[in-house]
């Protein structure tokens, strides 16, 4: 896997100008946001609520920018990555539970990879064989880190950033094209939160905000030890590049929700053909289709490289495993492509519709326990030292947890108490497939908010040795006059 360590030596460059390292990483870190999955989960939200939910998405976009941001400070002062100070400072049981919950993300992200790989062929090769395609989708994302890998690492770095770049870029235009005049709704309100919305609302904090790209970022980071004269000049590249590229991720969500809004005239959509139709009358272009499948096959070789990489991270310091780069890549792939068999099996083309809105929603129940060591390591002198973050940052992030554990407290007590559509849909009383148990999604959200809470109140290991340094500081102040006086 040169690719991977491509990746990984990208930040290290010997670039004069740090934007040269630190857009390249940005860039690849953002690709994870350019999938079939979370083009879909906008789509739906658009259809469903029109422009109400636009305000809540600019805050998932900036919560996003705020985490990544202070995931790369942390990788950068510290020289560790995230996964490997959290075992440090943390519990056994709680790093088991930051490490399952990284793990749920990475994995509904490579099941959303393949099923809309999936989705891509049959819509360019106008098929309804989603058994055959999710094979396609597996051999390719298998064989695509290997093909575009040059032995040299540097260069497959450059090229790996350069892709990335490639996509986004072939992403955004083909969207652009399709669509000359993009609905531009200027009387944004305040969004209006309902049960109703609260599924979507989910969705979009799930599709928005990826909690094991912290751990990538900060890794791919580390090496950028630089001097102390530099490092504060690299936060700010960082900032501007993450800044920049995630910009443009909440552009290209912003046109797909105001474009079905528009186009739906605020339509439910009920099944698959209907998200299809839709879809057909956003990308207008003929071209359209075979753009986004090619735009998908690039985007699946990167997001297969970070995942290696986060999935590395995370066994090795959450769980003590120690595998080869082949070996994560190979289980991530066979684990999600298993139960992307199963489904299309079972359930058909609903069912993976249905799948690939349900993923978004699994990585938004890990936020809210995830964001915590972010802000809670960004923030502490004893970690971080000079560089630790200031008071309105770490206000700016505490609310940011605040916001992701408000929607998962939203979706709990709908799920719980509540008589909505979705509700119905996922206990089965509709004609809709049911892929999760209802009673098992329930305890998933209880137990993430539970855990969430549990970790809000754990300080620490270090807060612990930087007060008791406090207190011998104030006492040795104390004890100097006195000696002064007795002398």
């Amino acid at each position: 896997m040169e690719a991977v360590h491509g990746v990984e030596s990208l930040a290290g460059g010997d670039g004069r100008h740090h934007v040269s390292r630190t857009l390249g990483t940005a860039l690849l870190i953002s690709v994870g946001y350019i999938d079939l999955g979370k083009w879909v989960t906008a789509v739906d939200a658009g259809a469903r609520f029109g422009y109400d939910l636009v305000l809540l998405v600019l805050f998932f976009n900036f919560s996003a920018v705020l985490n990544q941001y202070l995931s790369t400070c942390i990788g950068m002062v510290t020289g560790k990555n995230l996964a490997e100070i959290s075992s440090q400072e943390y519990s056994q049981f709680i790093c088991v539970g930051l490490g399952l919950q990284a793990g749920m993300s990475l994995f509904t992200s490579e099941l959303t990879m393949i099923l809309g790989i999936a989705v891509g062929y049959n819509l360019v090769f106008d098929v309804d064989d989603f058994i055959t395609a999710i094979i396609f989708a597996c051999v390719v994302i298998n064989a695509l880190p290997y093909l575009l890998s040059p032995r040299d690492k540097r260069m497959a770095g450059t090229l790996n950033a350069c892709i990335a770049g490639f996509t986004i870029l072939c992403f955004v235009l083909v969207l652009l094209i399709s669509q000359p005049e993009i609905p531009l709704h200027v009387n944004v309100m305040f969004p209006k939160l309902s049960g109703e919305s609260a599924y979507s609302l989910m969705a979009l904090m799930g599709a928005n905000i990826m909690s094991h790209n912290f751990y990538v970022h900060s890794s791919i980071v580390q090496v950028q030890r630089a001097h102390v004269h530099t490092l504060g000049a690299l936060f700010h590249d960082h900032f501007f590049s993450i800044l920049f590229t995630f910009t443009g991720v909440f552009l290209v969500n912003y046109v797909l929700l105001s474009s079905a809004a528009a186009e739906s005239s605020h339509n439910v959509i009920h099944t698959f053909h209907d998200a299809v139709e839709l879809m057909n009358e956003i990308f207008t272009s003929s071209m359209a289709p075979l753009v986004l499948l090619a735009v998908l096959l690039f985007s699946s070789h990167i997001i297969a490289l970070t995942s290696v990489i986060a999935s590395h991270v995370v066994t090795e310091h959450f769980f003590g495993a120690n595998l080869s780069l082949v070996v994560h890549h190979v289980l991530l792939k066979l684990i999600s492509m298993i139960p992307a068999i199963y489904f299309a099996k079972v359930a058909g083309s609903e069912g993976v519709y249905q799948l690939i809105i349900l993923c978004p929603v699994i990585q938004a129940f890990t936020l809210p326990s995830s964001v915590i060591p972010v802000f809670r390591i960004a923030s502490s002198s004893w970690i971080m030292g000079n560089y630790r973050v200031s008071l309105r940052v770490e206000i700016l992030a505490f609310l940011a947890f605040c916001l992701t554990l408000f929607i998962n407290i939203i979706f709990a007590a709908e799920i719980l108490f509540g008589d909505s559509a979705w509700t119905n849909s996922l206990k089965g009383n509709t004609e809709t497939p049911v892929l999760i148990p209802h009673t098992v999604l329930i305890l998933m959200s209880c137990a993430s908010i539970a855990f969430a809470l549990f970790l809000a109140v754990t300080p620490l290991k270090s807060s612990s040795r930087e007060a008791e340094t406090q207190e011998l500081c104030v006492h040795s102040q104390r004890e100097a006059p006195e000696e002064i006086q007795r002398s």
